[in-house]
């Protein structure tokens, strides 16, 4: 069965539920000497009591398939970063970052220079490298 088959039958089972809490608390407002309102209150509880189980199992059985396929797939992405990842996308993937953290209000980790701002890095990088002092280059 397919995840979404999965969830989907699980949601239905819910929406059932909730169905029949809802057409048990109409029945407890119905005023009749010979249904009392406890018995509807019961009947609730114990539908309630059976969907926390049925969730719970379906949750602990997804659980490590769902783990097992995160994981899988993120050693697929690694893999496909490693393949397809080039001086562009690490661009696009910073900028991503520090437009999320202007966002956030966060100070930037990284700022990318203007062309002026390159060219004097480049020219104070030039007078403070070893090799312009006199050393062996590195």
């Amino acid at each position: 069965m397919q995840k979404a088959h999965l969830y989907d039958a699980i949601l239905l089972v819910n929406r059932g539920i909730d169905e029949a809490v809802h057409g048990l608390e109409r029945l407890k407002r119905f005023k009749d000497p010979r249904m009392t309102a406890d018995y509807f209150d019961e009947r609730v509880v114990l539908f309630e009591e059976q969907r926390a189980r049925v969730n719970a199992y379906f949750c602990n059985n997804v659980e490590s398939g769902e783990e097992h396929d995160a994981a899988r797939f993120e050693q697929y992405y690694s893999e496909y970063q490693k393949r397809a990842l080039d001086e562009v996308q690490v661009y696009r993937n910073l900028e991503a970052v520090e437009e999320r953290r202007t966002v956030e209000g966060k100070p930037p980790k990284a700022r990318f220079l203007t062309d002026d701002e390159q060219k004097e890095w480049e020219r104070e990088r030039e007078h403070t490298s070893p090799s312009s002092k006199g050393g062996e280059p590195l």
